[in-house]
């Protein structure tokens, strides 16, 4: 049981990493939680590779 929230947890902390990581690059931010929280670390690398939006 606790293998299972702690393995919840990592995955929303990785999660709320690649929100922030795509929020700063113009991007939409569930997208980037989304890529944190199922691929973990590989999201969060996925993220800084893709670029960034241009904004008016």
């Amino acid at each position: 049981m606790q293998s299972i929230l702690i393995i919840t947890a990592i995955g929303i902390i990785f999660g709320a990493i690649g929100a922030y990581l795509a929020e700063r690059k113009g991007r939409n931010h569930y997208e980037g939680f989304i890529l944190g929280l199922l691929f973990g670390l590989l999201g969060i690398l996925i993220e800084l590779l893709l670029p960034s939006r241009k904004t008016k």
